[in-house]
């Protein structure tokens, strides 16, 4: 009997599919899986995923786009709050604080970026390939 299309004909997704449904690598979705984050049905060598594993799935890949570690996203899942994703006000409050503070920083960034003029060649500092000493 072959199980792979009596699993594939009662519903269940391949890792294929699932990548290709969710936009997601073959890699990270087997990073997820070791990590303990989904946990698909298994026949031999095969996963097979149902559509609870990928919602859940969808579920990580937004947390994730919202800035939560892997540790973070393990603990909504467990435990989820009140909120959109299982978040909770208090959790939506720090990631508003810590993404605020990334984009100020990549503000800055691009700020300095912006102010650097390309220098002309007359006071360019070349570096000396005989001995490494400036000139």
């Amino acid at each position: 009997m072959d199980t792979s299309s009596s699993t594939a004909d009662a519903g269940f997704l391949t890792i294929r599919e699932v990548c290709e449904e969710v936009g997601v690598t073959l890699r990270a979705l087997r990073f997820y899986e070791a990590k303990g984050l989904i946990a698909p049905k298994r026949e031999h060598m095969n996963r097979f995923y149902q559509t609870k594993d990928v919602k859940r799935l969808r579920k990580i890949v937004k947390l994730k786009s919202l800035g939560l570690s892997l540790r973070e996203i393990r603990e909504l899942l467990r435990s989820p709050g009140d909120g959109p994703y299982g978040l909770t006000a208090n959790l939506c409050k720090e990631l508003i604080e810590r993404l605020s503070a990334q984009r100020d920083a990549v503000e800055a960034a691009l700020a300095q970026l912006r102010g650097l003029e390309p220098q002309s060649p007359s006071t360019t500092v070349a570096i000396s390939t005989d001995h490494g000493t400036m000139q």
